[in-house]
């Protein structure tokens, strides 16, 4: 075993190029076996690769004490090893009471977050993972379940201002609680990887050992696949980005053109890569919902192929495609006025650009009404804090949010969301009879509004995302 560490991985790291001399290297270290032993290996492994090394923990107060402790292992190995620690704190139960949302998916984009903050103030130019082959084995099967490419996950990618890399992929779980065994590691397990409740953990529990059973190399045989299917797709996603450059011409006032026969000739496996490619030129290389929305995609792949009568589709933003016979072009409608206010009426469906909202008892909806909805919440029947009128944002606008003793500004919220300069100005704002902000619908909601029903909250607030 631990030849298979300090010749197959090192092996790895070169073949894959994961490191250079100087690099500064953080890893992120749960304190779980796997990143306990990256940890260990890549300080054993420090001189000869000609890098540096330090630690982050994010402990993400969960698990009360637990938690704590998880950090206090890690912090005291680095210490043992002279490698520097940095322990950063998540709050993620506050994080959840006050703007709600996926457990997991808050604790991976804080964590992240976390990381890239830290690499940037101490000058770190990659950051190491523990991920290895069995990782990758529910990450395929996962992406597989879901209908995507089975891509899995890179060996290396553009993280922060450097890098993100995964020594360990080409190992199996096995191999690290041996390696931690050997060096007599202190590491720590989460109760939370042993419930099925997380779709991750039901894939692990159930799925992958039979396989493994089935086939005990079919990990590390994942780890390959996924190496050849990424290699193909960028090679196919330079062509796509080589045929749009060919493609795409422009009209006199800059106007972007393409030509249905020109597109048509395309294989259609190029035609599914130029189109999101061609979304994100429109966006400024912004990744909007719409280049996920298959639907919109084949639309889109049909109308630039024709060249029979026209046609024409929305798209957000205020981009449309317009098709006359064989040529599409792509404009912009004119900006709707920004201090624009409509009155909002209790059980009528209002438009605002491509959003369309409605409110009402909450008893006159059935549960099986909000599948065609794409988000509501619930709110109480307090006197003049009913909804009223939407308008557009201004300034001094503040609302008052869950958890929190003072309102906030809306324009420090929108900062805080990552809302695009050019879209804030764009969104609606619902106010109350008595003045106050209900919601920025989509991005946050006024302490009285909730996910949950229950016999307090009287009504319910219900948009649709148009298209």
């Amino acid at each position: 075993m631990k030849d298979n560490l300090f010749k197959k991985v090192p092996a790895f790291i070169r073949q894959e190029r994961l490191f250079r001399k100087g690099d500064r290297v953080l890893v992120a270290c749960s304190g779980g076996v796997d990143s306990v032993a990256l940890l260990h290996f890549l300080n054993e492994l420090r001189e000869r690769l000609e890098i540096e090394i330090g630690a982050i923990h994010v402990d993400h107060c969960l698990r009360g004490d637990e938690s704590a402790t998880d950090g206090k292992v890690v912090q005291k190995l680095c210490d043992h090893l002279g490698v520097p620690f940095y322990a950063t704190i998540l709050p993620v139960p506050d994080m959840l009471k006050e703007q709600g949302g996926n457990l997991q998916e808050i604790c991976r984009t804080g964590r992240y977050s976390l990381f890239e903050k830290t690499m940037q103030g101490e000058g770190f130019t990659v950051l190491a993972v523990a991920h290895h082959a069995e990782d990758q084995l529910e990450t395929i099967l996962m992406q597989l379940a879901k209908g995507q490419r089975p891509q899995g996950m890179p060996v290396s990618r553009k993280f922060s201002e450097g890098r993100l890399v995964r020594p360990f992929l080409s190992l199996i779980k096995t191999d690290l609680y041996e390696y931690a065994e050997l060096h007599k590691l202190p590491f720590r397990e989460d109760p939370s990887n042993a419930k099925d409740e997380y779709t991750r953990n039901r894939y692990r529990h159930h799925i992958v050992p039979f396989l493994l059973d089935e086939n005990p190399t079919a990990a590390e045989k994942s780890v390959r696949m996924a190496a050849a299917l990424q290699e193909d797709d960028a090679f196919l996603e330079s062509l796509a980005k080589e045929q749009l450059e060919r493609l795409l011409t422009f009209t006199d006032k800059g106007i972007p053109v393409i030509h249905s026969a020109e597109f048509r000739a395309m294989h259609p496996a190029l035609q599914k890569r130029v189109v999101p490619l061609l979304l994100k030129y429109l966006y400024n290389g912004e990744t909007i919902p719409a280049i996920y929305n298959a639907d919109l995609l084949k639309q889109l792949i049909r109308q630039l192929s024709a060249d029979t009568g026209s046609a024409s589709i929305s798209l957000p933003d205020r981009w449309l495609l317009q098709r006359d016979y064989g040529v599409s072009t792509f404009v912009r409608k004119e900006e709707e006025p920004l201090d624009r206010v409509i009155q909002f009426p209790p059980n009528e469906w209002v438009q605002w650009g491509q959003w369309k909202f409605c409110w009402c008892k909450s008893s006159a909806v059935e549960s099986s009404a909000l599948d065609d909805v794409t988000d509501w919440r619930y709110f109480p029947s307090e006197e003049r804090a009913l909804p009223s009128l939407i308008r557009s944002r201004r300034s001094g606008d503040r609302i008052r949010m869950y958890g929190m003793e003072n309102s906030k500004r809306v324009s420090r919220v929108l900062i805080d969301e990552k809302v695009k300069q050019s879209v804030r100005d764009t969104l609606p704002v619902i106010v109350s009879e008595q003045g106050d902000i209900c919601a920025i619908p989509g991005i946050r909601y006024s302490e009285s509004f909730t996910k949950k029903p229950s016999a307090e909250q009287a009504y319910i607030l219900m948009m649709v995302w148009t298209k």
